[in-house]
This record gives C-alpha cells, structure tokens and sequence, in this order.
C-alpha cells in the first residue's frame, strides 16, 4: 500500500474495523465509506510522507473492510508508487476507541512492508495510528478522516 498507509494506510483505516459475533463493539454506519489523510512509512531511515485516499464498507453486521487505496507525494516523492497488498484488510474492534486492522501489506519505493496487524485509534470518524512497527523493518504512522464518519459502537 502506499506509505504506511498502509497504513488505512488507513487506511485507514483505518478502515475496515470489524467485529467478530462475539465482540462487543463494531463498526457504523453500514455501507461504503472513503478516507483521506497524511500516512508515512518510515524504512532503513528513510521516510516517505504521503497524502492517502482510502475506500472500503462497513456490512450490515458491522464488519469492516479497507478495500482499496491511492497515493499522492506530500513532501517528498514515489508515493504514486505505493502498492496495497492483501486486500480487503479486515479488522476488529477492541474497545469503543481501538481497533486492529489485520494483515497490512504494501509495496513502495523505499521497500516491502508486512504483512501485519496494525492497531488504531478511532475517535470522531478520525483514525490515527503512530509510530507502528510492521514487519519488514517498516514503521508507519498516519491520520485518517473518514467519510461518512466511521464510528466504534457497542
């Protein structure tokens, strides 16, 4: 995916927070949703700052999915050459802000990153996730908006 970004990245975030039957939280509302912020993936020292757009769905049950994503240079450059892999990310819903978003995988110019599982903040349709460690020697952070506001219910 594209910087870190993978981070949502997202992607968010991000996106794609879901629940499992037995969990007591989940994700609203139901249905198609985007998300647009700054992600950054950090390799080997070297960082790539990126604006990140984010699709995805949330199901009737609550069950989110990062289902695509695209990448623009935000201060530096070869965002446009993020790659998200593993799609669609699935993740869970932890508490009524934390969510994982599992098997985070993407390809830049600064190398491969993941798979993974990435946890979240999500508070006010915002995810922000810093500073997280993916394998590949891939650290990630980024802050998401999402459209319609994605939320974490009970």
């Amino acid at each position: 995916m594209k910087p870190a970004i993978a981070i949502v990245a997202a992607s968010l975030t991000s996106f794609g927070i879901a629940a499992t039957p037995a969990a007591a939280y989940h994700l609203s509302p139901a249905g198609n949703f985007t998300g647009d912020g700054t992600t950054s993936a950090t390799k080997n020292g070297i960082s790539l700052p990126c604006k990140a757009h984010f699709t995805g769905t949330v199901s009737k049950s609550g069950v989110g999915h990062v289902t695509g994503g695209s990448f623009k240079d935000n201060g530096g450059v070869g965002c446009g050459q993020v790659g998200l892999q593993n799609l669609p990310w699935k993740a869970a819903a932890r508490t009524a802000y934390k969510a994982i978003i599992y098997n985070v995988k993407f390809t830049s110019p600064i190398g491969d990153c993941g798979p993974g599982n990435l946890p979240i903040h999500s508070a006010n349709g915002v995810i922000t996730f810093k500073a997280v460690p993916l394998p590949g020697g891939c650290t990630v952070s980024g802050k998401i908006t999402t459209n319609p506001k994605v939320s974490i219910v009970p």
